[in-house]
């Protein structure tokens, strides 16, 4: 069962990787993400994962995909919020020092935090080293022109 995991795991990494590049090289964001990270673990104590309402409002999907998503990504739900859409999920791989014990299979939701929305401003969370400034791409240009 390990093997099959891992062997999923793979294929999962795959796509990830192939769409972060088509993003890194087509599609930049407005913000750029700036600092590191400080290995607090916060981001792993409460992992939110977004649902459509068509998928909160059904018990199947909603037991397939927890049950998926505890099995694939070694997470644990916390809770679910049905109003706002959201899995709310942790981490079974923290380490107690905050850092992640089981780095090299990490979930692309953690790899990709945190998100850098295309147009909006990203936020982070209370203590993250994290921080964004703006590209100096065709959004700035453009505003650059305008002003001329």
């Amino acid at each position: 069962m390990r093997v099959l995991k891992k062997s999923i795991m793979l294929f999962i990494l795959l796509d990830n990787f192939l769409s972060n590049l088509n993003k890194r090289i087509l599609f930049r964001p407005r913000y750029q993400l700036t600092g590191k990270c400080r290995q607090c673990g916060n981001c792993c104590k409460r992992i939110l994962l977004k649902a459509t309402p068509g998928q909160m409002a059904s018990r199947l999907f909603r037991t397939i995909a927890i049950s998926w998503i505890e099995w694939i990504f070694e997470f644990r739900l916390i809770d679910v919020d049905a109003e706002r859409g959201y899995l709310a999920f942790s981490c079974v791989n923290q380490n107690p020092d905050g850092t992640c014990g089981n780095y090299f299979w990490r979930p692309n939701v953690c790899r990709n935090f945190p998100l850098v929305p295309y147009f909006e401003e990203p936020v982070f969370l209370p203590g993250c080293g994290f921080s964004s400034k703006l590209y100096d791409n065709i959004f700035k240009r453009l505003s650059i022109r305008k002003d001329h």
